[in-house]
């Protein structure tokens, strides 16, 4: 088994794998100990379509598998090691990437869905999981925009869904640096338990969101020019009895500027700082502890003919509105109308124990 498993194995990745795929997949180097089980793989490489450079790279995969994974009839691994993940990504229209031709080989390869019952799910014991020093480039062509996402690490201690592991508390880890913003996150949950309940701590340092401005909509009346966001935020989830999800913790945006579709400013805002105590989203509640805007410039102007510039409504005139309500006042069944004993949905319920705004000034033409 130490002679022979690297040769098959590295005649099954860049044989059979470049098959699978229609790209080049080579490997440098293959180890394996069958008195410990432990493999692992060097220098595996996947070309670009036209073979001139290399779409992903791994520098080193490590595997250290257990014998229980016989009895247990799943894999059971004591370790996985991904190090030094890249990844070279390329949107090159609307809907079109550069590995569209994998993704479609993958595809026409999946068995057809058919009548029987889905299979058992895999089972498995997973520790020790870590990716290290991940990174994405990824080049978007049609916004002339590059992403770059580096540092990337995660790491789980375990992950399982045996019987007698499925309450175990799981803990994982999320790092990494965007566009030159870090991003640090820590959560612990169960995962595969009846309740699927867990907490996490999300943490996001001076993010700028300038890179992303490109992606939003321009048919919207309101157009960000900048902003960075600062987060230090807390949430609690859970799945039984039914959903629910509870934020706390810290909002930060600064350097706020927006502007509408020609150009001309309507809000600067150099600081806005917020407290949440209790906001549940899925309940539509929100308790903030405070409200801090320093520093707010707006801009408001209206024409001759009274038209405000901060008025983005489309509406109908009141006549077309008073005609739309009275025909959506029609039973169930009537021309498609929905129920009108079913009640409406609650509205928000919001809580603000304190506001502050400071050094702020308003432009009135």
């Amino acid at each position: 088994a130490w002679l022979a498993t690297p040769a098959l194995l590295t005649h099954l990745i860049e044989v059979r794998g470049s098959a699978a795929l229609g790209r080049a997949l080579t490997v440098g180097a293959v180890d394996f100990r069958p008195w410990s089980l432990e493999l692992t793989l060097s220098d595996l490489a996947l070309a670009s379509a036209d073979g001139k450079t290399r779409q992903l790279t791994l520098q080193r995969v490590y595997v250290d598998a257990e014998l229980q994974s016989l009895a247990r009839r799943g894999p059971v691994l004591d370790a996985v090691v991904v190090e030094s993940p890249t990844l070279h990504l390329t949107r090159t229209g609307s809907g079109r990437y550069d590995v569209d031709d994998i993704v479609e080989r993958l595809r026409a390869r999946a068995p057809a869905p058919g009548p029987d019952a889905a299979p058992a799910p895999l089972r498995f014991a997973l520790y020790n999981l870590e990716l290290r020093n991940g990174a994405v480039h990824f080049d978007d062509q049609p916004v002339a925009q590059h992403h770059t996402l580096r540092q990337l690490h995660v790491t789980l201690p375990f992950l399982s869904n045996l019987e007698a592991t499925r309450d175990v508390t799981v803990q994982p880890h999320l790092a990494f640096e965007l566009n030159g913003s870090a991003f640090d996150s820590t959560a612990q949950g169960t995962p595969f338990a009846s309740t699927r309940k867990g907490e996490a701590q999300l943490k996001i340092t001076a993010m700028d969101l300038a890179p992303y401005l490109a992606y939003w909509p321009a048919k919207l009346p309101v157009q960000p020019r900048s902003a960075v966001l600062d987060t230090d935020l807390h949430m609690r989830f859970a799945r039984a009895p039914q959903a629910a999800l509870s934020v706390s913790g810290r909002v930060a945006v600064t350097q706020l500027a927006l502007a509408d579709t020609h150009g001309n400013a309507l809000l600067e805002v150099p600081s806005i700082q917020a407290v949440l105590d209790d906001v549940r989203p899925l309940d539509n509640v929100a308790q903030l502890a405070s409200l801090e805007i320093t520093g707010l410039q707006l801009w408001a102007h209206r024409s001759r003919s009274g038209q405000l510039n901060w008025d983005f409504s489309h509406t109908k005139p009141a006549q077309n509105a008073t005609k739309t309500v009275a025909a959506s006042a029609h039973p169930a069944g009537v021309n498609g109308q929905n129920d009108p004993q079913k009640p409406a949905p609650a509205g928000w319920q919001l809580a603000l124990a304190q506001m502050a705004l400071t050094q702020g000034t308003i432009h009135w033409t």
